[in-house]
């Protein structure tokens, strides 16, 4: 299995409970990514599970990927799954489908799906509720009251407020969206295409979605991390499934991919588009290893469906799967470097970080994990991501828990960081 993404930790992981060897293309190549280091023994005791085939090369961009090694890596693949970032750049979908079947949509597909304007659009027509989205910025429109989004962008960056200067500008690169009220949250979907050509879409869960936290320094519209799997309220439930139904149809979705709400009340809104694996799925593969039911996860999900051999009229119950049965929820969140000049990883700093490794499965509650941890003499930037931070606590304590592990984590690291 090939997979490609911004960062791959987890849906290596995620393929390797699936029984898969991988191959994996990323921006990081953490230390936790990598097959010889996981191999490493912890606190002298053996790490269990890890796959014995395991292939991690780091990108510094996506182009990359057509130089002749990694090419001739890619071609010795039977699948490959796009995450995070790929799915902007079209070109380059299309000239790996020729080397490699991809579980997922086409490059085409990408293409028409990263207009979130057309996509909305059509929501609204069909009687959802949405927020007003535009390619210009009207004169009689108050810039103050919308948001500047890109078209190529993932992980809310490249979103700005929209300025005086944006009126009357219309652009290629970003589009326009009136603020709107509501608390943050993601739906994961998958959906299979039947013999008719129509896809069928399920809900398979839903996570609150962590936007712009400042105890992870988090820029102001940054994705910082989530927590499931929740609950949902029977009626927004159904308007969730309506939703994901409705662009799951239109636009012939395959494998499992993501909507962003905002959740006012009794309303329900959705503003953003993940045709893609997204950071919050890693949620639910929390619960298959902690469960000893034989649920799937979700690069197993991904792949039977985009096979055609998955029947979503036979997935448990979405109330489940969204946490409903659960007496504790797990919760993730991305802590970024918020010095002002560049900080080069210490081998102190990161074998602090790797005394407190933890695999998913491993979490007690109450407890926290550090996954994506970095190397040894790689240097984060301001701006960039330490590392992920994991826990495990009881539904009201989730948050509380993230801020605890976050600031804890961020003390040390930058003390025996700048200590050289």
């Amino acid at each position: 299995m090939l997979i490609v993404a911004a960062s791959a930790r987890p849906w290596i992981e995620s393929a390797e409970m699936a029984g898969f060897c991988v191959t994996a293309f990323d921006f990081f190549n953490d230390w936790d990514s990598s097959e010889q280091e996981s191999q490493r023994q912890i606190n002298s005791q053996p790490i269990p599970d890890v796959a014995l085939s395991r292939i991690v090369c780091r990108l510094e961009r996506f182009n990359d990927l057509t130089k002749q090694g990694n090419l001739e890596l890619i071609s010795k693949c039977d699948y490959a799954i796009l995450a995070g970032g790929l799915e902007n750049h079209p070109a380059l979908i299309q000239a790996l489908s020729s080397l490699v079947k991809i579980l997922g949509p086409d490059a085409l597909q990408h293409e028409r799906l990263s207009d979130s304007v057309e996509i909305l659009a059509r929501l609204g027509k069909n009687g959802f509720l949405v927020p007003a989205s535009s390619y210009r910025l009207g004169s009689m429109i108050r810039p103050g009251e919308w948001l500047k989004k890109s078209f190529q962008s993932s992980g809310g960056l490249g979103i700005q407020h929209a300025t005086e200067g944006d009126v009357g500008l219309e652009s290629t690169t970003h589009y326009y969206q009136k603020r709107v009220a509501g608390e943050d949250f993601s739906g994961v979907f998958v959906s299979v295409r039947q013999e008719t050509g129509r896809s069928k879409t399920a809900l398979l869960g839903w996570t609150r979605q962590l936007i712009g936290g400042r105890w992870c320094a988090a820029g102001e519209f940054r994705y910082c991390g989530s927590i499931g799997p929740l609950a949902l309220d029977p009626y927004l439930q159904t308007k969730v499934e309506e939703i994901g139904r409705s662009v799951g149809e239109e636009y012939g979705i395959i494998g499992v991919w993501g909507i962003d709400f905002l959740v006012d009340g009794k309303d329900v809104i959705p503003v953003d588009f993940n045709i893609r694996l997204t950071a919050s799925m890693e949620i639910f593969d929390f619960e298959k290893e902690e469960s000893e039911s034989p649920s799937q996860g979700i690069i197993e999900l991904h792949f039977l469906a985009c096979q055609g051999h998955l029947d979503v009229d036979q997935i448990r119950n979405p109330a489940e799967l969204a946490g409903a049965a659960l007496e504790s929820r797990f919760g993730k969140t991305i802590l970024f470097y918020d010095g002002v000049v560049p900080v080069q990883v210490t081998s102190n700093a990161h074998q602090n970080l790797v005394s407190q490794w933890r695999r998913l499965g491993e979490l007690v509650l109450g407890g926290f994990g550090v996954a994506d941890i970095p190397r040894v003499g790689d240097w984060i930037k301001p701006g960039q991501p330490i590392c992920t931070i994991l826990v495990k606590d009881e539904p009201g304590k989730v948050i509380e828990s993230l801020k605890i592990a976050s600031l804890k984590i961020r003390r040390s690291f930058v003390q025996m960081a700048t200590a050289q």
